[in-house]
């Protein structure tokens, strides 16, 4: 709580510490959590109530906005904290009632460390802006603060209050506000995928009564929700990046300045100047080594209609099929078009456990973001991180904000943060030995991408095992295979088969083994359920396996509603090393080393020890007739040989 003096055990903070400990009580939050909360609540309320003609209250209206995001984000995290130091407690100026404005947030910036926060308050509030602009839905954030912050005013006819004091009443109702308040910022960002998915459900609702949502709607939300983690986490380190590059630059020029002082005193002013500029100019083409990231590149599109497919297939598909169909037939793009396009509570909450566990993330992650953005994420929770493709080509995503890239970040943890491309048919054709060589050796998570010739249908597999070639199926059980065009769907595994992945090529077993050569999961060595054959033809997606969970990867467009065959030609594939930079460089890194030791052990099986090579010719390891003649004169009657001589025939 930071209530470390002496004094600080006196009654001056027994008020405080019991306000703690009931609100602790009830919320995920530690002590400090909770004086920045109420802290940042009671300085907003100030700055919302106070007279704005009093203009020297110590109030930071020039960064207030008047969006109550960006407000609480502004603040929140850059408030001073509460001062619990000896010589506070003796003056009239304690805070110990979390229900008060602390008076020191009053004080005018006295140091030069405040210079530094008001840039902050600045830089956030700039980012903030754009992100409730242009990013997320419109009023969403008044909605958020309506439905879970916000505590209506209570009449003055409530007849809990009728006995109490007017003070006491307002007391009462000061206490009841900052409850709510608090519990807000928990339900929205602390307290489990369960709630976070419901809050997120209700800002999409008419009203908080409403059982119904608009499915589109609702997924657009939690799609602009993710972008707008990414917006602002992306913009933030790099302004961070770009400060600290200037304090480098500003160091460093003033060692130069201090190196060069004693050589140009007396030089004459021309010369001065030219030092100067050329100083200058080698500074400014550092700086521009760190562009300025551009918000604008991960504005939302429209979300992705094989997501919108999939939540209103849900509840369908399990009510028609039931549990007793392994395989059921997966609807079009447009096999909805008489449904109303609404979604129970229970029904989004079912599809994304199944198909995109990590959505919940994406509400908590931005509420981090907006109230501890310098705090580290909790541990116990998982954080929402954007795909970033970091301008790499992709024959799949063709915007930083591509839906699709959404679409697979919400499928596994795994699947955001940075991504690496291993491979694109795109630029390094539909070359196997091309594929073979980008896959192995790299040790971390990989995500393949195929997209089929006939109908466009996209789908593949994740894996987290180092690949290499064997005979034999290998990986673990965070492996799965999905689909994500038309529709979006997961098929994890079983539980019961342990065929995950498999990597077999005709120059390792020389044809002979009677496999199938190619890369392949699920299923069996003989015939792998996602196929990629070496030659690129009769490659394979089926239905279903005793590895992973049933589902079409192929979809049929016929009117007569036939499955598809499984065979399927390739029209694009792609394969991309995931996982964030710190997994990503250290697979990298291991093949790096394992592609240096088989050039190494080609290089030794190169080599020729001349010696040995010689010793073999003598020896007649090595057929050769250039020392045949010495075999043929052994025995004849004017040849001495000595074996144990170099010079060992010598003629009588």
């Amino acid at each position: 709580m930071g209530i470390t003096s002496s004094k600080s055990s006196s009654s001056s903070y027994d008020k405080l510490r019991d306000q703690l400990s009931r609100i602790g009580d009830q919320n995920p939050f530690g002590d400090d959590e909770i004086m920045r909360l109420s802290r940042c609540m009671a300085y907003l309320h100030a700055c919302s109530n106070y007279s704005k003609s009093y203009k020297n209250d110590g109030l930071d209206r020039e960064n207030l906005s008047r969006r109550w995001l960006t407000d609480l984000a502004v603040f929140c995290s850059t408030l001073p904290p509460a001062d619990f130091s000896t010589d506070v407690v003796s003056t009239c100026h304690v805070y110990n009632d979390l229900l008060q404005l602390d008076s020191n947030l009053l004080k005018r910036p006295l140091n030069d460390d405040d210079d530094a926060v008001l840039e902050t308050r600045k830089t956030i509030k700039f980012i903030m802006t754009v992100i409730e602009e242009h990013v997320l839905p419109p009023d969403f954030g008044r909605v958020l603060y309506e439905r879970y912050f916000a505590l209506l005013t209570p009449s003055p006819s409530m007849t809990e209050y009728d006995q109490d004091s007017p003070i006491e009443a307002q007391r009462k109702i000061a206490w009841e506000r900052l409850e709510k308040f608090i519990n807000g910022a928990s339900e929205t960002s602390r307290r489990g995928s369960r709630k976070g998915l419901t809050c997120l459900f209700k800002c999409c609702t008419k009203d908080l009564n409403s059982s119904e949502a608009d499915a589109k709607e609702l997924l657009d939300c939690v799609y602009r929700l993710s972008l707008a983690c990414a917006i602002y986490s992306r913009y933030m380190a790099n302004q961070a990046e770009i400060t600290f590059q200037n304090q480098n630059r500003l160091t460093n020029n003033k060692e130069v300045m201090e190196k060069e002082g004693n050589e140009t005193h007396d030089a004459p002013d021309s010369k001065k100047k030219e030092n100067e500029v050329s100083t200058n100019e080698e500074n400014d083409d550092e700086l521009a080594e760190i562009p300025i990231f551009d918000p604008s590149t991960l504005f939302p599109l429209d979300v992705d209609k094989s997501l919108v497919t999939s939540l209103l297939d849900h509840e369908s598909k399990e009510f028609k099929f039931g549990m007793a169909s392994m395989i059921p037939p997966l609807e079009t793009e447009n096999s909805h078009a008489g449904n109303d396009g609404k979604v129970s509570l229970n029904t989004f909450l079912d599809w994304a456990e199944t198909c995109a566990p990590c959505l919940s993330s994406c509400l908590e992650t931005f509420m981090h973001h907006v109230l501890f953005p310098d705090k580290p994420y909790p541990p116990s929770r998982s954080e929402f991180i954007f795909p970033n493709l970091r301008g790499q080509h992709s024959a799949f995503f063709r915007q930083e904000a591509s839906p699709l890239l959404f679409s697979f970040a919400a499928m596994s943890p795994s699947l955001g943060g940075a991504w690496h491309r291993l491979y694109t048919s795109d630029s390094d054709g539909l070359s196997f030995n091309r594929l073979q060589n980008a896959l192995l050796g790299y040790s971390g998570p990989t995500l393949m991408i195929i997209k089929e010739a006939e109908n466009g249908c996209i789908f593949g597999a994740k894996t987290s095992t180092a690949w290499k070639e064997s005979k034999d199926f290998y990986g673990n059980s965070d492996c799965f295979l999905f689909t994500i065009k038309p529709t979006m769907k997961v098929m994890r595994p079983r539980g019961n088969g342990t065929n995950y992945m498999y990597c077999n090529s005709i120059s390792r077993s020389r044809g002979y083994d009677g496999l199938a050569h190619g890369i392949g999961y699920g299923g069996n060595s003989e015939k792998p359920r996602l196929f990629i054959s070496e030659t690129f033809d009769g490659c394979m997606a089926g239905a279903s396996d005793l590895t992973f969970e049933a589902g079409q990867m192929l979809h049929s467009q016929r009117d007569d509603g036939s499955n598809p065959t499984k065979y399927f030609d390739l029209e694009a594939l792609e394969v991309w090393g995931v996982g964030g930079d710190a997994v990503v460089s250290e697979a990298l890194g291991n093949r790096h080393k394992q592609r240096e030791i088989v050039a190494s052990n080609i290089r030794k099986a190169r080599k020729v020890d001349k010696a040995q090579f010689l010793d073999d010719f003598k020896s007649g390891l090595i057929e050769s007739k250039a020392f045949r003649h010495r075999d043929e004169i052994r025995g004849r009657g004017d040849c001495h040989i000595d074996d144990r001589d170099e010079n060992n025939y010598v003629y009588d």
